[in-house]
Formats: structure tokens, sequence, C-alpha cells
């Protein structure tokens, strides 16, 4: 087992096609291709299903991606700590991102500060909530970018934007919803939804959409991994679901705008967090006006 074969299988779940992934970790197919076949070979179990028009991780798969993508972050973070160490004479700003954050949007925020200061370097890390706000309390991050609203009061924040949350009717429920534009979360409130773990903010903001609304929210009794497989269990029916637009699939046309009753979409916003302090380097001060300066809109 090495490192690139990890890098390969994050590659493959991520594009969902092996030819992508290739493209994506600047390799040919085959041998990107190998070398997971070595891998699955090692662990005694296959980690992707493959047919003529889809690849996807089989269960095994799925239950392994969380501990691949550790390992990845723990060896990037092991050679950011010696970079620290044997040049600490660099710049540095240590993002930690929800994985509810849209990377395109992501890049709306980072990249004009990065093309502004080439000298300063940018590391991004995703985690969940919990560990993202141990870790900027434990000084080992700048900045989190999250959900809006999680955060401990007495740090700095800055909006960062909102985004569309998206109705997922389970499959039962899809046929009579076909004509539909938009929906009302009272007309949905009888439905039962699949949840994700309460890791990355989802969880907890559809809890306090539907509280906000007093309305029940019934919950299925299983939690769905991913958000893949959170779209996938809608699709085979097990419930409905709850999605911001970015984390839902192109291909699915099954997802309906949430609206409330005055037609304005339901959105989920997103901000940053910082602690800040008097010493605060200025290249950090600098991030932190950036992003009480950039808010972007997704189309």
């Amino acid at each position: 087992m090495n490192l690139s074969q990890l890098r390969f299988v994050t590659a493959v779940a991520e594009t969902a096609s092996f030819s992508r992934a290739a493209d994506l970790c600047c390799v040919t197919q085959p041998t990107l291709s190998n070398a997971i076949a070595q891998l699955e070979e090692e662990l005694g179990e296959r980690l992707f299903v493959r047919t003529t028009r889809k690849v996807a991780l089989t269960d095994f798969g799925r239950h392994l991606l969380p501990g691949i993508l550790e390992v990845l972050s723990s060896h990037d973070a092991l050679l950011r700590k010696t970079r620290e160490f044997l040049y600490p004479e660099r710049r540095l700003i240590r993002v930690g991102t929800s994985p509810l954050i849209s990377p395109r949007l992501l890049g709306l925020i980072i990249d004009p500060f990065r093309r502004q200061n080439p000298e300063v370097e940018v590391i991004l890390r995703e985690m969940n909530m919990a560990d993202l706000y141990r870790l900027l309390e434990e000084g080992q991050l700048d900045f989190i970018f999250g959900v809006s609203g999680t955060h401990k009061g007495q740090w700095k924040t800055a909006f960062l934007y909102r985004e569309p949350l998206l109705f997922l009717p389970s499959k039962a429920g899809a046929a009579s919803r076909q004509r539909m534009k938009t929906v009302l979360l009272k007309d949905i409130a009888g439905e039962t939804f699949v949840m994700v773990p309460d890791a990355c903010g989802l969880a907890r903001a559809t809890r306090s959409l539907f509280r906000s609304h007093r309305l029940k929210l019934n919950e299925y009794p299983g939690e769905a991994l991913s958000y893949q497989v959170l779209e996938e269990w809608a699709l085979m029916g097990v419930g409905a679901a709850i999605l911001p637009k970015s984390k839902i699939s192109r291909k699915n046309r099954s997802a309906f705008p949430l609206v409330e009753k005055s037609g304005d979409p339901v959105t989920l916003s997103f901000e940053a967090v910082w602690i800040g302090t008097e010493d605060t380097a200025p290249h950090l001060a600098d991030f932190a006006r950036h992003l009480q300066q950039v808010a972007p809109t997704p189309q």
C-alpha cells in the first residue's frame, strides 16, 4: 500500500470515472487502474464496482474512504509541519473547511487573494466542524469556513455566501411531484428524511430549519455516510433528503428548490470564523479583511 494508490482511490471516488481520475492525477489510465487493482488485492476486497455505464464505490470502499482521506490528510499535515520548521519565514494561512463548502465558491473567495499575494500560501484542510473548531482553538488553524451560527460567540466572523437548499423526494414520491417547480417546507413535512452524521453542519441546519417553521422533522433511523449516498438513497426510495444545490449531481433532475411562503428561496448561509488578536500576523489580518470584502453569489 502506498500514498499514490490512496490518492488514486480518492480521485476515482470523486470523479466516478477511471479516465477522469487518471487525468486529474496526471497518469495514464492503465497505471491508475493497475495501482487500484493491486491495492484491492492487498486489502482482499474490491473498492469499486465497474460497469460499462458507471463506476461506484462498493460498501467496502465507502467504509474505507474516510480512513483513506484521514491518512492523506495526516501525510499532508506532516509535510506542512516539516516545511514550517525548516522554513519559518514562509507565510502560511491555514484554512479548515466544512465538507458542505462549495469548491467552486471556495475558489471565488480564495483565488483573488492568491493572485494579489503570491508570496502567501493558503493551505486548505477539510474536516468535520467539531475537529475544525478544536484545531482553531489549539492554534493549528487560522480560519474556518462553515455553516453560519455554529461558532463560539467571542470569535470573529465574516459572511461568505448563501446557497439555495433543494428537496430530493424519495423515489415513491418523485412521480407525484414531476409537474412542480418549487416546494414549500410545510408541504414536505410528512416525508421521512435521510440524514448525514451531524459533523458538517447540514443535519443541524436541517433540524433548525424545521424548528424555525414549527414543523416536526421525521428522520430515517439510519444515516448516509456522504452526500452522494444520501442522494442515491433518495433515488432508491429509502427516504427524502435536503441538500445545498452544489452537492446535488448535475444529472439529477428530480430535485426541487425549497421556497418560503413569500416565494423567496430557502438558503443555507456560510461564514468564515477566526479568533483574531491584537498581535495577529499582517498576512492573516490582510486575509481577514479580504474575507470581509468578498462574498460570491452562487448561480
